[in-house]
């Protein structure tokens, strides 16, 4: 099965893609404005959606890790704690609304299985801890994620973390609200019109919040894997200081990999599909998050390697 940031590359590099299908062009055609107003309102919808999913579902994939991991529930931090239990019921409530009645009684009983088995030396925690109380995901909802894992200044962090990427200029928590102020009128404002460079534009911060919360959250994830007794007792918080990038980008004809805070690249390639697993290598052995862009300066893929 692939993973929530597979899923979230596969789908955001699609809408990428699809921003310049001449269906979502305008033209001389007046008919032809309209089905490609509909279709560019679509997308914006879409697009935004392939963000929350990812924030819902990175967050559970972690949930998971940290049940099969080995730290005794009661010296995980109290937010998660919390989180995995006596909270989790208002998501496990809107979870039962939106599932088909003949899987209500299953889903409620393995839900029910993970919250009783927090009681015990193994335990699972439910993966509807975060962000599956609602339909949508707010700032407040993954800002609450990151605080429940030590990270203090969640978008603080995360627009540092795209700041020393080149990525971005915003502060990415207005990027965020504009993005779904942007999402909600495409979908309930008739006369709503999305602009292709919105959409456009939209790729490149749904892959830098991305990116940012996924290296906050499994630096995060790592330290309590570890056992790391300062972080565990609160004592040491997450920042985007913890975080190192390697990257690889195209120039001059040529695939270069760079170390954040040297000039020079590191090594130079002709050929990306033997190139990666060289420098994703080079990138875990130093505990560093790898990204990668592609020839047109659009983050093609990273990987968290955070101790």
């Amino acid at each position: 099965m692939p993973s929530a940031k597979q899923d979230f590359i596969d789908r955001i590099r699609s809408l990428d893609n699809s921003i310049s299908i001449g269906s979502v062009s305008n033209s001389a055609d007046r008919d032809h404005n309209n089905v490609a107003k509909l279709l560019r309102n679509g997308l914006a919808v879409v697009g935004f959606a392939a963000l929350e999913d990812f924030i819902k579902t990175r967050s559970s994939e972690v949930m998971a890790a940290i049940g099969g991991g080995g730290v005794s529930f009661s010296d995980l931090p109290e937010k998660i704690q919390a989180a995995s239990t006596h909270e989790a019921i208002s998501a496990l409530s809107y979870q039962l609304s939106v599932r088909d009645r003949s899987e209500r009684i299953s889903y409620i009983q393995e839900q029910a299985r993970k919250i009783s088995s927090t009681a015990s030396v193994g335990y699972d925690l439910t993966e509807h801890s975060f962000a599956h109380n609602q339909a949508n995901v707010n700032e407040a909802a993954i800002a609450g994620i990151l605080k429940s894992f030590y990270v203090d200044d969640p978008w603080g962090n995360m627009s540092a973390l795209s700041s020393r990427l080149n990525l971005t200029a915003l502060p990415l928590i207005e990027t965020y609200k504009g993005a779904m102020r942007r999402r909600h009128r495409a979908a309930h404002v008739a006369s709503a019109d999305t602009p292709q460079s919105d959409i456009s534009q939209f790729v490149k911060e749904a892959l830098t919040i991305a990116i940012g919360f996924d290296s906050l959250l499994t630096t995060a994830l790592s330290k309590m894997l570890s056992g790391d007794r300062q972080f565990l007792r609160g004592r040491y918080r997450v920042s985007e200081a913890d975080i190192t990038f390697r990257r690889v980008v195209f120039e001059s004809g040529k695939w270069k990999e760079f170390v954040e805070g040297r000039a020079r690249a590191h090594r130079v390639s002709d050929d990306i599909s033997a190139f990666k697993p060289q420098v994703q290598g080079r990138a875990l052995a130093a505990n560093q998050v790898y990204v990668e862009f592609d020839r047109s300066g659009l983050v093609a893929d990273w990987e968290c390697n955070c101790n």
